[in-house]
């Protein structure tokens, strides 16, 4: 995506990116140090969340192109997928199907679901809440992310509501639930039901409006670009939203400013970090697969990643907030 795209007005990206030809879409932004184990770079890629949703293919070639710079002149060996660009591309599987891609992907994907359901869990302990009395919405179920979180709370006996775009999407879901404690709804408004809600979708803009929440509910909004409109606490200073995501990184960084506070980092870049740590080559796209997420719980633990401080749009959220 667009370093420091955030920070310039839409218009002004659309019109200058005009002028930008798809061969000239990507940059080299960092190079890093990973704790004096590995070397990592930054590959930025100039287009905006609206052109990747739009025009797909174009998207895909450019990120396929940005690749193989990566492999072929920067001689990475493993790239993590970043925002849309994993989305775009199937989850990294329509790159794996190139013969010109040699090296290992990941989607960042995992620890991303990981680091999410860590962060409801405790935002739940915060508050108080008893299991046999929540009810949690997924929205983007069926997506990668989301169908990591709702497996995990699904085998944990969790009430849910699961919110897609298309009831169709939910077929490829359903074979993975271990019981019937949901409902499955392409109604976003449904989540208005909901104590605690998960929003991880690869929507370019927000979903999240503030009628659309509960008295008190809590949201752990996942996505990049955000769901969530980024006035709810204005407009609805009852609801606590939480930016998702996000790992204590300390002292560590990657180079460039990636728009967080510092000492925090996206946990789908630390998913790639603590892979090149682990010296672990495989491919993990596609699907999540949840001894995997497991595994990178582990490695949080063990490289000293865990989940970051609370925040709502990169502002501390005080502990005081849960105590309703």
């Amino acid at each position: 995506m667009i370093p420091c795209g955030k920070y310039i007005p839409l218009f002004l990206l659309e019109w200058f990116l005009k002028m930008v030809p798809d061969k000239k879409r990507y940059m080299q932004v960092s190079e890093f140090d990973i704790l004096g184990k590995a070397k990592g770079c930054v590959v930025g890629i100039l287009l905006t969340s609206q052109e990747m949703m739009k025009d797909k293919e174009r998207a895909r070639n450019i990120v396929l192109d940005s690749i193989l710079y990566a492999q072929n002149e920067l001689k990475c060996d493993l790239v993590m997928l970043g925002a849309l660009t994993a989305p775009v591309t199937s989850a990294g599987l329509w790159l794996r199907e190139n013969p010109k891609v040699k090296l290992a992907i990941t989607t960042g994907n995992t620890y991303t679901a990981a680091i999410s359901v860590e962060a409801a869990e405790k935002a739940m302990k915060l508050a108080q809440m008893e299991k046999e009395k929540i009810k949690m919405a997924i929205v983007g179920a069926a997506g990668v992310i989301g169908e990591a979180i709702v497996r995990y709370f699904n085998e944990k006996g969790f009430d849910l509501i699961l919110v897609e775009r298309e009831m169709e999407r939910f077929e490829r879901l359903k074979p993975k639930l271990l019981n019937n404690k949901y409902v499955l709804t392409d109604e976003l408004s449904d989540i208005i039901n909901a104590d605690i809600i998960i929003t991880a979708t690869s929507h370019p803009e927000s979903l999240i409006v503030p009628e659309y929440l509960k008295q008190g509910a809590i949201v752990v909004d996942v996505a990049e670009p955000s769901d969530v409109v980024d006035d709810i606490e204005e407009r609805r200073p009852d609801v606590i939203s939480i930016d998702g995501g996000r790992v204590k990184w300390g002292d560590f960084n990657v180079g460039t400013r990636i728009g967080l506070p510092r000492g925090t980092g996206f946990a789908c870049m630390t998913e790639g970090i603590m892979q090149a740590l682990e010296e672990d080559k495989k491919d993990y796209i596609g699907s999540v697969d949840m001894e995997h997420l497991k595994e990178t719980m582990n490695w949080g633990r063990k490289w000293n990643f865990p989940l970051a401080d609370f925040t709502c749009f990169n502002k501390i959220i005080s502990l005081e907030k849960f105590k309703k």
